[in-house]
């Protein structure tokens, strides 16, 4: 692995392991068993490492919220593997969420870059929303639906500060997440689906 790729995966295990805060150059540089040095040819300082970062957390869910053709339909069960790979994705970048009012506040690039990720979000859920309507699996008004979606993209930026916060919930594991986004359309969806639905849950929570 090139120096500049492991200066990369040491500062993301840090930065998620102790928040990116705390973490500086030089830890970085300690935990590599490289000089100071060496860190500062490839990276001037912290700021440049994170938005690197943020532009692989960027990449790694761009074909999740920017699919290049909008499938014909819409399953619950692509509703459920695509809100796995997504708090997958935040799990393995997990410092963005856990610090992200605090990075915004110092990072201008982390403010527009996840400001521009929220928007994406928000207008995935609302295509998969409307695919599930025209296939008569979701049942909704037009209010309701705004607050299902405000409620969704509020559970993914904020599922893991709740995690640590409750002290209950494995960091780690997506499904306790994706189990509460797909909580929140169980009641909208017609009968059929929502036994379906009830039942991967059910499936879900013991594996």
């Amino acid at each position: 692995m090139k120096t500049r790729d492991r200066i990369l995966h040491c500062a993301l295990e840090l930065f998620n392991e102790q928040g990116e805060p705390t973490v500086t150059t030089l830890d970085m540089a300690n935990e590599l068993d490289i000089s100071p040095g060496n860190l500062y040819y490839h990276f001037k300082g912290k700021e440049p490492i994170i938005e690197e970062l943020l532009e692989h957390f960027m990449a790694s869910t761009r074909g999740l919220l920017l699919p290049e053709e909008e499938p014909a339909s819409q399953e619950p069960e692509d509703y459920w593997l695509f809100l796995h790979l997504l708090f997958e994705a935040i799990i393995q970048h997990r410092f963005l969420f856990r610090d992200l009012s605090s990075l915004m506040g110092r990072y201008a690039a982390v403010e527009q870059g996840m400001q521009l990720w929220l928007m994406a979000l928000r207008r995935r859920f609302d295509q998969q929303l409307t695919a599930l309507e025209s296939d008569g699996h979701l049942l909704t008004d037009a209010a309701s639906r705004q607050r299902l979606l405000d409620s969704q993209c509020q559970i993914l930026v904020f599922w893991l500060d709740y995690c640590r916060l409750d002290g209950n919930n494995d960091e780690d594991d997506p499904s306790e997440g994706v189990i509460q986004v797909l909580g929140l359309i169980l009641p909208w969806l017609d009968e059929i689906t929502r036994d379906w639905l009830q039942a991967l849950i059910e499936r879900y929570e013991q594996a």
